[in-house]
């Protein structure tokens, strides 16, 4: 009995002395070592929809070949679970979190500016090595005030109009006229004079905020104060004001309304990101061949023809223990070329890593899309994309200004007054200063 003492304190002092080890041996040593196969890790990553299964189906096979010991978990979670569950393990410290998840830019500034020490800075990891291989709007975006990269860059979208080449054809409008929102307008008039259809379909604030990014400005101004009587926005809501009023528009509810308005051939035109292709080619094939994009029309002849609207990154929780095998596995999933392409090709996802852009899947002919080399089109407008803030307080004015374009489109509201309300809305609920 004696004996059977000594050895249960024995083995609880082991597993004392063991766990003292443990805690002083400090925090993980987050050197990169030169051979893969020396990074063993679980790790877990948190990802929605199309981005979820581009990284469990498409690049998880061609990683595990470069890392064999980093066993990847890849956790199909909705959107806002995402985001309730990071703000809530942030909240508390890092308690739930795991290794990787992905976030969109307009979201990364509410976690960094909550939780400045929340998120691993990848450039001390060394990803500041890849940063001239992306768009600099895209870079500018996931970076924080002092220009640190707080996530890597994924995907991107690009912005242009979608049309449909057989109701131009009937119209009479040749797409190549068009290279001013003035042109627009007077393409808009000749095809509902002659098609009696819509030019573009609305129900939110999408196509303000697009236009206020192709003349490099935002609802915020760089130092994060209100900005949504600018000139700029004045111009963009003037233009929308004057479709409106031409009847160029028609109400599409929702999402499901604007992909419904498309698909039963009630618009001509839909000013959108590139990601719409994936939906287009899967909810309406029977319109294959009739799709064709040309660039965002510009305010001046001559002027930027390009904007983003969405696209996402994958950043790292600063309460994981395995950031080496998180690091490796984020770096491959956003740099690996291979992976980029499946990405376009097999769920629609638009690569930000330029030199894909110079792959064969971009600059082929795309049979659903009159034949055309239709990611090409896009891909040639991502360097002209201006950066902007996507400041903390992005969603709570989204939604406000969401609600004054409703309005503006159900009841007439004055494109003069749709800013102003909307800037002494977001004025309130926020606290921001307002930009003079």
């Amino acid at each position: 009995m004696r004996n059977l003492s000594i050895v249960s304190f024995a083995v609880l002092l082991l597993i004392v002395l063991s766990a003292c080890s443990n805690s002083s041996s400090g925090a993980e040593d987050l050197t990169m070592p030169d051979n893969p196969e020396d990074i063993k890790a679980d790790i877990t990553v948190w990802a929605w929809a199309l981005e979820a299964n581009y990284l469990e189906k498409d690049v998880l096979p061609a990683f595990n070949k470069k890392y064999p010991n980093i066993n990847v978990t890849v956790e199909h979670i909705g959107v806002d679970q995402v985001y309730q569950k990071v703000s809530a393990g942030l909240s508390s410290g890092g308690s739930g979190l795991p290794d990787v998840f992905q976030v969109e830019n307009n979201r990364i500034h509410s976690f960094t500016s909550e939780f400045p020490d929340g998120l691993v800075n990848l450039s001390e990891m060394g990803y500041d090595d890849h940063v001239d291989e992306f768009s600099a709007s895209k870079v500018e975006g996931l970076q924080d005030s002092k220009g640190n990269l707080m996530a890597a860059p994924r995907d991107l979208g690009p912005v242009g109009v979608i049309y449909r080449t057989d109701i131009f054809k009937e119209a009479g409008v040749d797409p190549e006229s068009i290279e001013t929102w003035d042109d627009y307008i007077a393409a808009g008039k000749k095809v509902t004079e002659q098609t009696g259809k819509a030019f573009l379909g609305m129900d939110n604030e999408g196509l303000f905020r697009i236009m206020l990014q192709q003349q490099g400005a935002y609802f915020f101004t760089e130092d994060g104060k209100l900005d949504l009587t600018s000139k700029e926005a004045e111009k963009a809501a003037g233009v929308i004001e004057k479709m409106r009023d031409a009847g160029l528009i028609t109400y599409t509810n929702n999402w499901d309304g604007q992909v419904a308005a498309m698909k039963n051939g009630e618009v001509a035109t839909h000013p959108g990101a590139v990601w719409w292709s994936g939906t287009m080619i899967e909810q309406m094939p029977e319109l294959a061949g009739k799709w064709d994009m040309f660039r965002l029309p510009a305010f001046e002849k001559g002027g930027v023809r390009a904007a983003n609207d969405g696209g996402s990154a994958l950043a790292i929780p600063s309460s994981s223990d395995k950031k080496v095998a998180a690091y490796a596995f984020v770096e491959f999933a956003t740099t690996d070329l291979d992976s980029q392409i499946k990405a376009l090709t097999n769920r629609g996802l638009f690569p930000s890593l330029l030199k894909a852009y110079e792959e064969p899947a971009f600059t082929e002919d795309q049979k659903y899309f009159n034949n055309e080399p239709f990611f090409q089109k896009f891909a040639d407008t991502v360097p002209d994309i201006q950066p902007v803030n996507h400041a903390p307080a992005e969603l709570e004015v989204r939604s406000i200004m969401q609600s004054e374009f409703e309005s503006f489109l159900l009841e007439n509201k004055s494109a003069e007054k749709v800013l102003k309300d909307g800037q002494d809305q977001a004025q309130q609920q926020t606290g921001l200063e307002v930009s003079e």
